[in-house]
């Protein structure tokens, strides 16, 4: 089988994986890769074999000029302008493959922007949903626990009928002091044995609990605020790229609001236009294409730039969300307190365990780390 004849039947078969993939329902990701591969391959195949005519065209002609005698210069120069025209349409193939496999990179970066948008979006959104700012805050203070606020109100009521006193208002304001003033009331209080020693331990749980965790809880708080505003910071990263990248053909529509009015289909038109320019019969069209040529090969490194800050962003956040963790599941006296500890424990617990699958699963993109993206970016397939 000849080299062309296997491209063909390559590029055939790797069509046929991608119908196949994509009946199954490939991840965007994935499909991009694949959708992108088989793009580049078929652009490749179609100039190959623009390319293979044209040399073997050259070939004959050099074959002719070779065995044609010397002395028939009208037959010699019409074959030589015959070979300079052959070679000036190779170089214009060699070009237009340049310029056309550019232009696939280029758009399919635009795909992968609308995509790790959609991904920074999606993240934006899952931020501002979670409980774990809430869940923190409400952990950390003992007098946010309801078997803590009614055993100080019981004893403050019980201390001001026997004494006249009543709890000072720093020790109402400061959750440690108030703390302290429970426990102290509660062991001098009066009552029955058993149901003291009940809220006793009850309120120990919850003591133990917030000052072993009151530290620990506020790093979490911290670094999820941390997260959240580097994620704001990713967000309007991937804007500003979206409008380096596009105003290059000259769109000069936010990202945000095209993907509001769906306006990808004039941003296709514009890309198509600066491609026709490239190739012109223009009279500065060889200035004019390489011009253009640095513009779209800069603007798709742009890309890969972001891709990266993108993937170490995700990477930290799986790796901070590991530490939170291993926080929340090194309490030691979880098993002795664990039924006086509220709800929002377990709801932060399952926050926590929520956003690391989603970043692992979801918002993680390991396919495009590494070598095969650079291949498809700037290399051979």
């Amino acid at each position: 089988m000849s080299n062309i004849g296997r491209s063909i039947f390559f590029c055939a078969f790797l069509s046929l994986i991608q119908f196949s993939l994509s009946a199954i329902g490939d991840p965007p990701v994935e499909k991009w890769q694949q959708d992108f591969a088989i793009e580049l391959r078929q652009n490749q195949l179609h100039f190959v074999q623009k390319g293979t005519n044209l040399h073997r065209q050259l070939e004959a002609v050099n074959l002719h000029l070779n065995k044609l005698p010397k002395r028939k210069k009208k037959a010699f120069n019409k074959l030589l302008q015959s070979k300079i025209n052959i070679q000036t349409a190779i170089q214009k193939n060699e070009n237009a493959y340049q310029q056309t496999t550019l232009e696939i990179r280029y758009r399919k970066g635009i795909d992968m922007i609308k995509m790790l948008y959609e991904k920074i979006l999606g993240l934006e959104h899952h931020f501002s949903s979670m409980q774990t700012y809430q869940n923190v805050a409400s952990l950390s203070n003992p007098n946010s626990y309801p078997a803590f606020k009614e055993a100080k109100q019981m004893l403050t009521k019980n201390q001001h009928k026997k004494f006249g006193l009543k709890m000072p208002s720093l020790l109402e304001t400061n959750p440690f002091m108030s703390a302290t003033y429970t426990i102290v009331s509660l062991f001098l209080s009066n009552g029955d044995k058993v149901e003291k020693e009940k809220d006793f331990e009850e309120v120990a749980c919850i003591l133990d609990f917030t000052v072993s965790m009151n530290a620990d809880l506020n790093t979490i708080r911290h670094e999820v605020e941390f997260l959240k505003k580097a994620n704001d910071r990713l967000k309007l990263d991937c804007e500003k790229l979206f409008e380096e990248y596009t105003k290059v053909v000259g769109y000069h529509v936010p990202l945000d609001k095209c993907r509001q009015i769906d306006d990808w289909g004039t941003l296709d038109n514009l890309i198509k236009t600066y491609n026709g320019l490239s190739t012109s019969q223009h009279k500065d069209s060889v200035r004019l294409n390489v011009k253009n040529e640095i513009n779209l090969e800069f603007a798709t490194r742009r890309v890969s730039d972001f891709i990266s800050e993108y993937i170490n962003f995700t990477n930290r956040g799986t790796q901070y969300y590991e530490k939170f963790s291993g926080i929340v599941g090194g309490y030691e006296n979880e098993v002795h307190c664990g039924d006086y500890l509220p709800h929002q424990f377990s709801d932060l617990k399952f926050d926590i365990e929520n956003t690391i699958e989603k970043f692992n699963n979801t918002y993680h993109m390991p396919e495009i780390q590494g070598s095969r993206l650079k291949d498809l970016m700037y290399g051979s397939l």
